[in-house]
């Protein structure tokens, strides 16, 4: 982040280009590892566990009876759109088997494909859900659920890492920088406060469900000033991982940031 967060202190940002960015061959696939619902909804959901670029899905919801029922899917990587969304789909499954309470009997396990699911993501929080059982359709956009407040604070040694892309000046794209160094991320007052080795951001931090975003203004010390996102922002007892965005006057950029905790 050393050069490149310079880069940055000189970037205006806008949300708009979060999604701009197309997924390469190679590429470490977003982690929608979550409980997803719809908050004007409640009482159905949608629980994603994934594993490389593949998604297990367990979709809860109501039957034609008004009956708690159940379905699963193994979601496959499809395709990024022009417009960054990122699109799974797979084959949706009722599944029936022994009453809770009795022995386990592999006999009476029963699967049988009712409909596909497919799942665009417009971000790393939100999606379109689109499925449909024995030939009813259902489509429901959907977020992250948060139901427990968790916190970025730490302290970390790591680095960040970006690229610059559609330049003014086409010989300045796939420009790389990085900044190892350490550096800690804190609450002071309502704000979230990350000081880089080069720079300090102070914030606004939003959870949305396991990860978390932040909208800020960063100061450095070479006397810039301007506005960054990070995005897709998560813990863990070993460290920290997210992503950040903008553009200065002559660049587009992306790059991640990430550190291991240190212990204390």
């Amino acid at each position: 982040m050393k050069t490149r967060l310079s880069r940055l202190c000189c970037s205006t940002l806008f949300a708009a280009t979060l999604a701009i960015a197309p997924m390469a061959a190679g590429t470490t696939f977003v982690n929608y590892s979550d409980l997803w619902w719809n908050p004007d909804e409640s009482g159905w959901g949608l629980n994603i566990s994934q594993q490389a670029d593949t998604l297990f899905g367990t979709l809860f919801v109501y039957g034609q009876g008004e009956q708690a029922v159940w379905y699963s899917v193994t979601l496959i990587y499809q395709s990024t759109g022009s417009n960054g969304g990122v699109t799974y789909d797979g084959t949706l499954y009722e599944t029936s088997g022994p009453p809770l309470g009795t022995p386990f009997n592999p006999a009476l396990l029963n699967r049988r494909a009712v409909g596909t699911a497919t799942l665009t993501f417009g971000d790393d929080a939100h999606a379109l859900l689109r499925y449909s059982v024995d030939h009813i359709v259902v489509t429901k956009s959907i977020t992250r659920q948060t139901f427990s407040a968790q916190t970025l604070d730490g302290s970390y040694i790591g680095s960040t890492s970006d690229e610059t892309y559609d330049c003014k000046n086409p010989s300045r794209d796939g420009l790389v920088t990085t900044d190892p160094g350490p550096f800690t991320i804190g609450n002071e007052g309502e704000y979230v406060v990350l000081r880089f080795p080069t720079c300090t951001i102070t914030g606004k931090y939003t959870q949305q469900g396991q990860i978390g975003l932040i909208d800020g203004i960063y100061e450095c010390t070479n006397h810039a000033v301007g506005e960054i996102r990070f995005t897709g922002m998560q813990t863990a007892k070993g460290g920290i991982v997210g992503n950040y965005v903008g553009r200065d006057s002559s660049c587009s950029f992306r790059g991640n940031v990430g550190g291991m905790r240190l212990l204390e």
